[in-house]
């Protein structure tokens, strides 16, 4: 996490990028990316761009949080003793964080409906830009 290419594996397989010098840089990335896929494909308009906030704060974002990489305690309460797996780990706006916990799990799981509110803020509208996004570039 020494300002290299961004690691998250939703872009292992396009072209190297970052890190960026603002939201607003990596977000014009993001969506340019789906039609850089395309041979000679014509300019259009990103319907979804606009919804992306460009002056919300970046955060240290682990990139992969489900239950396999969180290691809880046997005891009563339960605590949380390890978040493992830091390889797709960086630096992201901070809606990121959410996204990507809902991408690892089902829309309909218990972890995504019940667990993942309990220690993300929600950014529904933000999931619903990443999902075109990710859907766009065939990262599902």
């Amino acid at each position: 996490m020494n300002r290299q290419n961004l690691q998250d594996y939703v872009f292992q397989h396009r072209p190297k990028a970052g890190p960026f010098a603002s939201i607003k840089l990596f977000h014009d990335w993001l969506s340019w990316l789906p039609g850089s896929l395309i041979p000679d494909c014509p300019k259009y308009e990103d319907p979804w761009r606009p919804l992306l906030p460009d002056d919300g704060p970046i955060k240290l974002t682990h990139g992969d949080l489900h239950r396999g990489n969180i290691i809880i305690s046997t005891t009563s309460p339960p605590r949380v003793l390890a978040v493992i797996d830091w390889a797709h780990a960086g630096w992201y706006p901070d809606y990121w964080e959410y996204c990507k916990a809902c991408y690892t799990s089902c829309y309909t799981e218990e972890w995504r409906i019940q667990w993942i509110p309990k220690f993300l803020d929600v950014q529904e509208e933000e999931h619903e830009v990443f999902a075109e996004y990710i859907m766009a570039i065939g990262a599902v």
